[in-house]
This record gives C-alpha cells, structure tokens and sequence, in this order.
C-alpha cells in the first residue's frame, strides 16, 4: 500500500471520529501538569492510526506520544490531537500528525485539521499540497507585512511579542504547532516558532515547510533535527529578519 495515500486516509477517518467528540471528550486528565491533557480520545485516535500502521506496515516502528516509543529505521511519528487543550474546550485549533521517517529524514507529513476539512500533505521532492491543490509559502520579504505565531512560553513568549510587535502586523497563538507549521507551508503565517517541542509536534512540517519552498532551522539559525526541541519555520524571506529578534530577546532572558 502507498504509504502516502494510507496517511491521509487513516488521518480523515480518526478526524471524523474526533469531531464527534469534539469539546465533549471523555476522562481528561493531566500528564506532566495541569496545562497538559490527555483524554480518551487522544487515546483512542492514536489506536486507531497504530492499528493500521502495523496491519499494513507491521516491520515499521512507531513512536506516539501517547506511550509508544519503537525505534527503527523506518519509522512512523504520530500526533493523535496536536492541541488536546483546544480539543477539549471545543476550540476549534487541533490537527492529526502523522509522518513517516527513514533513517531520521522526514520523508511524508500529513496534517489534519477536521474542523476545516483540510489536509496537508507532503513527500519529499514532490511538493506540498492541501486538499489536491499545490501550495506555497508567503513571498513576504518585510517584517512590517507579515503575521507569524509562537506557542506560549514563559521565559520568551511575552519578551518576544514585545520585541517583535511594532515590526509585523500581528503575532498569533493557534495552540497547535502542526496547525501553525502548515499554515506557513500554505502562506496563512509568515513564521512559527517553536520552543520545547516534542519530535511529534513538528515531524509533519520538516517536509510540508521545506516542500512548499519554505526553511526550518533551530533557534540559532543551525540546522534543524526532530530532536532540536526548538525551531523556526518560515517563508524563507523572513527567517533572518525573525532570528535577529529571537537573537536580542535571548540577550534579555540572559540579563
């Protein structure tokens, strides 16, 4: 089976699933703290997708965050909800991860955003699409014309926002990094940044941004791995503009 055309099946079908709990889930409970929630949807979304992944694809790894953690040379990453705070409040800002990895080179991603009934997809050398249309970063080059997002952070998030603030038009928070990674990829969002995110957070957008003529590095500019924690995504215009930034609020946290 296409493992492309598998991904974006299995994702559109545990959307359906999760709209029909959407802001009604089940069991909600904290993980590493009150501000991270797991409930029985996460739960069962993810079963649905590994079910399938080792029905069809049982000598792949997988690594889910929701307690699965193989390793291997081909690899699957998993999301089930990438913004379960969102989910569980009936917000409408939550997406499926899914990416496949071969020897750590993200080689597929899909992003699903069940709300909108949008898809976003991605294959190494083969382009971005959403929906079956290709898609394309922004071609902002000034700062004063874009809108980026970051997650919220306490140590950055408010030094940021005030750094950044009278140079862009608006800076957002989704709270959801493979939402806010595929809108760069489609050119809603200028940049993302992401600190202290987890491999499956992102694994989707290390081929959905680069695939859509976009760039992602660390926070200094270095090359990116899925095991980097933090990151910048962006249009590629703006990523030294947007580094400058994050350059002199380190200097501040620093102070």
């Amino acid at each position: 089976m296409d493992r492309m055309d598998f991904s974006i099946k299995i994702a559109r079908k545990v959307g359906l699933y999760l709209m029909e709990h959407w802001g009604n889930a089940e069991n909600v409970r904290q993980k590493s703290s009150f501000q991270d929630l797991v409930s029985d949807c996460d739960k069962q979304a993810q079963k649905m997708i590994v079910q399938k992944i080792k029905d069809h694809f049982p000598d792949d790894a997988i690594l889910a965050e929701e307690g699965l953690f193989e390793k291997g040379d081909r690899m699957w990453i998993i999301d089930p909800i990438d913004g379960t705070m969102n989910y569980v409040h009936g917000l409408p800002s939550f997406a499926i991860g899914i990416a496949y990895v071969e020897k750590e080179q993200v080689i597929l991603g899909v992003a699903h955003d069940p709300v909108l009934n949008e898809t976003y997809y991605a294959i190494k050398g083969q382009g971005a699409y959403k929906n079956g249309e290709r898609i394309n970063v922004s071609e902002n080059s000034l700062l004063k014309d874009s809108i980026g997002n970051t997650g919220f952070y306490t140590d950055f998030t408010g030094i940021f926002i005030s750094a950044i603030e009278k140079k862009v038009r608006r800076v957002r928070m989704t709270g959801s990094a493979i939402l806010a990674g595929a809108y760069v990829a489609c050119g809603r969002f200028d940049f993302f940044i992401a600190k202290r995110a987890n491999s499956w957070d992102v694994a989707p957008l290390f081929v959905l941004v680069p695939e859509a003529g976009g760039i992602v590095t660390d926070l200094s500019g270095n090359q990116a791995h899925l095991n980097t924690g933090n990151f910048l995504f962006s249009n590629g215009l703006l990523h030294d503009q947007v580094l400058e930034v994050i350059r002199e609020v380190n200097k501040k946290v620093r102070k």
